[in-house]
């Protein structure tokens, strides 16, 4: 049932003064003004919610429940004001998508950020560039990481770091042995953004090849476990040299070209027009700082 706003405002002022006339006068209204409104009230609702006794009033028991019911709206209205006029940094839920690399760097220092303020929450999803986009988009995430900034307007990015992406292999292929040879024999490891990641690093080679002549030997989306095939030697792959590094399989992998001609650049990117909580901005300076001393 919905309850005409200013009838109940009527209502409770009645109550809170205990007078008709006194009512009329605070709310600028004419005291038959001030009965219509309880009428009202009184019709919409069936059932009567004060008992007159010559110039004063008693609350029917209806009418103490609808009292009680406008005190309630009246501290939800007021608690929705605080709330919009506060904005705590040490305060609220924080929401980030980014790679699985990015995560496993930067989610510790969140993680040291909510031990000192109990009052966040921190939530990081790992994820490649297109989850990123579609986590934005719908307001999962305030804030993503990633590798190429969105085309869309409604979007902005900020550079804030790049990464260097290396051909790796199995530890077992021979130092010195990169060829064109070696990359179709080995085979493709398949990740979601290996392709992308393949296409920046071939024409960094010396020598020419189509990425389409290459063998797919596999295909993995977790992070954690692309590099466990490359390192059984049942291929290679394309991953940002900080990934390899981290890997658990470090030992059992070799890199065989690091891309110098082409970095693939990281982004932070957010809603364009949507204005971020203050809790935020410590965040989005961790970010900068940790990529700019990656």
């Amino acid at each position: 049932m919905k309850l005409n706003r200013q009838w109940l405002h009527t209502f409770s002022t009645l109550v809170d003064v205990g007078q008709f006339t006194e009512t009329a006068a605070r709310l600028h209204m004419t005291q038959p003004g001030v009965s219509q409104h309880i009428r009202k009230l009184e019709a919409q609702l069936g059932q009567p919610l004060l008992t007159r006794i010559g110039k004063k009033f008693e609350l029917t028991r209806a009418g103490t429940v609808l009292y009680q019911h406008c005190q309630s709206l009246m501290a939800q209205e007021q608690h929705l004001a605080s709330a919009l006029l506060l904005d705590n940094p040490e305060t609220g839920p924080c929401r980030f998508a980014m790679s699985g690399t990015l995560a496993n760097q930067l989610y510790p220092l969140f993680l040291q950020r909510q031990l000192a303020h109990p009052g966040l929450t921190i939530a990081v999803e790992s994820a490649p560039d297109q989850r990123v986009l579609h986590l934005l988009e719908q307001d999962e995430v305030e804030l993503g990481i990633m590798t190429e900034p969105p085309a869309q307007a409604r979007f902005e990015s900020e550079r804030i770091g790049e990464e260097t992406l290396c051909l790796v292999f199995s530890a077992s292929v021979p130092k010195e042995t990169l060829s064109e040879t070696l990359l179709s024999e080995t085979g493709f490891i398949d990740h979601p953004n290996a392709r992308r990641n393949l296409d920046s690093v071939l024409p960094d080679l010396p020598f020419p090849i189509q990425p389409e002549t290459l063998p797919v030997h596999g295909y993995i989306n977790q992070l954690s476990q692309i590099l466990l095939p490359v390192s059984l030697g049942l291929g290679f792959t394309v991953l940002p040299e900080r990934t390899i590094q981290e890997s658990p399989y470090n030992q059992q992998l070799r890199i065989l070209h690091r891309c110098v001609n082409v970095r693939e650049s990281l982004y932070l990117v957010r809603k364009r027009h949507r204005e971020l909580p203050s809790r935020y901005v410590w965040f989005m300076d961790c970010i900068r700082q940790a990529m700019q001393l990656g």
